[in-house]
């Protein structure tokens, strides 16, 4: 017997008991994943927020994908974040207008000109930033180092395994 079906005939029930509760715990980690999406977009617009309050949470991401690779070119943060180079275009645009980005000068192609932070958007970033690890601090107040290393090697992991499957087509 290959697998049960629940009483409406859609979800397939492991044949063997033992699939239950990898289902289960599966189930909590694709929850707490999703979890962390959401959390992790509210955070973003805080931190966005406390740059500029017109700021999009998306611009604030774009803004750390800049600190973290210097100078780089729109096809380039595009591939990055997971978005199309006109989304980050415009995003690039409305940073210039507050001040944080510039486009550098290049000599092989007048459509490259590379983005990079602006002192302001360098500082306003590291400000940000900053807020963020004592808050991570304050969230991982009573842990263990251990515990706190594992945690970032598990969640290392995970991550890389989880952007290697996003290439994959849907089971």
């Amino acid at each position: 017997m290959d697998a049960l079906h629940d009483g409406a005939g859609a979800n397939p029930l492991p044949a063997d008991p033992r699939e239950d509760g990898r289902r289960a715990v599966l189930d909590v980690v694709e929850g707490t994943a999703a979890a962390m999406c959401r959390s992790e977009q509210l955070v973003c617009w805080t931190l966005a927020r406390r740059i500029d309050p017109a700021m999009e949470p998306a611009a604030y991401s774009l803004l750390c994908a800049v600190r973290m690779a210097g100078s780089c070119r729109v096809t380039d943060l595009a591939a990055t974040l997971g978005m199309s180079t006109s989304a980050v275009s415009g995003h690039v645009a409305a940073l210039r207008r507050l001040g944080l980005v510039e486009r550098g000068a290049t000599l092989d192609d007048e459509r490259s000109h590379p983005v990079r932070l602006t002192p302001e958007g360098l500082r306003r970033i590291d400000e940000a930033r900053a807020g963020r690890r004592r808050s991570f601090l304050r969230q991982l107040e009573g842990w263990s180092r251990t515990d706190v290393v594992d945690l970032a090697d598990l969640l290392t992991r995970f991550n890389a395994s989880y952007l290697r499957g996003a290439d994959a087509p849907p089971a």
